[in-house]
């Protein structure tokens, strides 16, 4: 995963054609399982029960849609962030509090660990 912060960030993401729009209008659902999904918003960090899960909070609506039926997910309010790698981890821990704009691979979840509707496997990510 690699991390990008600010302006330069952004301008990484635009430059890249990937459409932030998307990800906090609700106007048009994201693919599952594109690994061109955006998310903005808020990155938390819910404790307690279970393992800790990452937490975008969610700027405007976000919807999924898929082959799957359980891939189609009509409004997002969170999304739980994870990522392949301890690099990535740690970037995610650095991050928390932080207003983000994160690239990635968005699934809809139906596991019991689960905190948010939709999971995103992190590619790239990026403070505002």
């Amino acid at each position: 995963m690699r991390l990008i912060s600010g302006l330069a960030g952004l301008a990484i993401l635009v430059m890249a054609g990937v459409p932030l729009s998307a990800g906090g209008t609700g106007r048009e659902c994201q693919e599952a399982g594109s690994d061109q999904g955006v998310v903005q918003g808020r990155l938390g960090l819910l404790e307690g029960m279970g393992p800790a899960a990452f937490i975008v909070t969610v700027e405007g609506q976000l919807c999924l849609k898929g082959p799957a039926i359980h891939d189609n997910v009509a409004q997002i309010a969170s999304v739980q962030l994870y990522s392949a790698s301890a690099e990535g981890f740690q970037d995610l821990y650095r991050l928390v509090g932080e207003k983000i704009y994160v690239r990635g691979k968005l699934t809809a979840g139906n596991t019991f660990q689960q905190r948010a509707p939709v999971l995103m496997e992190v590619i790239e990510i990026a403070t505002r």
